[in-house]
């Protein structure tokens, strides 16, 4: 039997563009359930503020079934004997954020000298910034990266942009569409390679839970697939839910800049949604491959895509968008 109420918690407003089309778009009651999305570390009407540190434990308890996001705290789990997260599906394989920056910067190797802001510390936003700078050309030792605290700013992505334009550093990393706030303001998306990662909406569960509602799993990966479609497929109705519902927690109402991110989004959903092991590599490499102390724990361990895969066999996505080859994935660029 389909549980008649799924209850999400997001990692990070950012996953909110898809996981609110998801919930809004009524892909989940075609499947029998409806679902419940709160927000880690966010003040949402209705909801408490969810520490950070409380996204796996109130996994684990049952709190909520499934968890978008907690990219690397799994590993460490299992290498204390704690066999419990898995990661059942991706949405997206590719890096979204930008780097913002000042006109006078040209290239990745003029940051060297310079005051680069960080929006999360986070190894798979944090860690891939780093990686795609030093891709760049950039030597990071030369990069001085801080953080809004320490500029003693509030913290945010349009916060993060406003500090650029005023001088205070001379980039910031920021994702859709806050890299259009900066275009507005004079700066400019400093082209960076894109790096594959494990990223946003992957969606994580406890797998004694998966085990005993697998009915509930496979309602919940295929209203996941046909979320995506729905997405990639249905503009005005996504843009419009993303407007009324995500628009308001992320601080962003002008029509361009609703448009940019979603059509950001949209490129980079998975009609299937499977991890690509370039970007299991690079997440496992940014914070668990060089740690004695987990790295004995493989890239795929945690990994269980049987569900989906079970739902991929039977020809669902494939019928969704009618071929095999209209429903592929986004390429990545094999930069790891």
């Amino acid at each position: 039997m389909v549980k008649p109420e799924v209850n999400m918690l997001a990692s990070d407003q950012s996953h909110l563009p898809l996981l609110f089309v998801w919930r809004d778009s009524g892909v989940t009651e075609k499947h029998g359930f409806k679902m419940k999305v709160d927000v880690a570390r966010v003040k949402v009407p209705g909801q408490e503020i969810i520490p950070m540190d409380q996204r796996g434990p109130r996994l684990l308890d049952g709190t909520y079934d499934f968890l978008s996001g907690l990219h690397h705290e799994p590993y460490y789990y299992r290498a204390r004997g704690d066999k419990r997260f898995i990661y059942i599906a991706q949405a997206q394989n590719d890096w979204d954020d930008r780097v913002v920056a000042t006109q006078e910067i040209k290239s990745a190797k003029d940051l060297e000298g310079k005051k680069v802001i960080v929006t999360s510390t986070a190894p798979c936003v944090y860690g891939n910034l780093k990686h795609s700078i030093e891709l760049g050309g950039a030597d990071l030792s030369k990069v001085e990266f801080i953080t809004m605290h320490e500029l003693e700013k509030q913290t945010g992505r349009a916060s993060a942009v406003q500090a650029v334009a005023s001088g205070e550093a001379v980039a910031a990393n920021v994702d859709a569409p806050f890299d259009l706030q900066g275009e507005k303001l004079g700066l400019h998306v400093l082209h960076t390679p894109s790096v594959p990662v494990i990223h946003n909406a992957t969606m994580c569960a406890n797998g004694e839970w998966v085990q005993d509602n697998e009915e509930t799993t496979l309602a919940f990966l295929r209203s996941m697939i046909d979320a995506i479609h729905f997405f990639k497929t249905q503009p005005d109705k996504s843009k419009e839910i993303i407007a009324s519902r995500v628009g308001p927690i992320l601080g962003i109402e002008k029509p361009d800049e609703i448009d940019h991110l979603y059509r950001v989004w949209a490129g980079l959903l998975s009609p299937k949604p499977y991890p690509h092991p370039l970007a299991i590599w690079n997440v496992y490499n940014l914070d668990v491959a060089h740690d004695p102390n987990v790295n004995f724990i493989g890239p795929m361990e945690i990994w269980n895509t049987s569900y989906l895969r079970q739902i991929d066999d039977s020809e669902y996505i494939d019928e969704l968008y009618g071929s095999s080859q209209a429903a592929v994935n986004p390429t990545v660029n094999a930069a790891i």
